[in-house]
């Protein structure tokens, strides 16, 4: 009998052992399960965070140089309003020299656009009741000086422009007003004046 409970105690040490290991096992595999999942998740908030803060850059980058941009932009446009007020100015100043200035200047200009001798000038309604008479004397004597004929004469009608005048032939008119000289020599002057405004 002895002999039986001892095989018997043995047999439940075995079975207490086998389940110990496989707890221990079980226990062993559920740690390294566990550890692994920990592990990966550590991986993903990492990889997302990593993800999270390169958009971020990327936004903050994108966001930067569009506010440079928008920057440039607004700069270009006020020294583009800066020099249109430059060019505004200029034509201002040549309305408002003195007035001998101003009629032989307009008398001059007269001087090299005429071709036949015989055109008509056309001014602003203020030019024409101030200076007209003066401007169109001037012009025919320097004509006459230079061997022309000198029979141009002052229009009846006036034009709404700021300074300088329109010089008609028959049907053509060839517009020498200080806004159409300003306009059409801007482009080759802007260059300048940008340097000198800007440097």
């Amino acid at each position: 009998m002895a002999e039986a409970d001892k095989l018997r105690e043995k047999i439940l040490e075995d079975a207490r052992q086998q389940a110990k290991a496989i707890i221990q096992r079980a226990e062993n595999e559920a740690a390294d399960i566990l550890n692994a999942a920990k592990a990966k998740a550590e991986e993903k908030e990492r990889a997302a965070a990593e993800k999270a803060r390169k958009e971020a850059e990327e936004r903050k980058s994108r966001l930067l140089a569009s506010a440079d941009l928008e920057g440039r932009k607004q700069i270009l446009q006020a020294k583009q309003e800066v020099v249109d007020e430059a060019f505004s100015r200029a034509i201002d100043k040549l309305c408002s020299l003195p007035a001998n200035q101003y009629v032989d200047i307009i008398a001059s200009m007269a001087v090299e656009a005429v071709s036949s001798g015989t055109e008509e000038i056309i001014l602003s309604s203020k030019d024409r009741d101030v200076y007209g008479t003066k401007i169109v004397n001037i012009v025919n004597k320097k004509l006459s000086a230079k061997g022309m004929k000198g029979a141009v004469r002052l229009s009846d009608i006036t034009r709404d422009i700021k300074g300088g005048f329109i010089l008609r032939s028959g049907d053509v008119e060839i517009n020498n007003s200080f806004d159409v000289i300003v306009k059409m020599r801007r482009d080759e002057l802007e260059t300048e004046v940008v340097k000198v405004l800007f440097g």
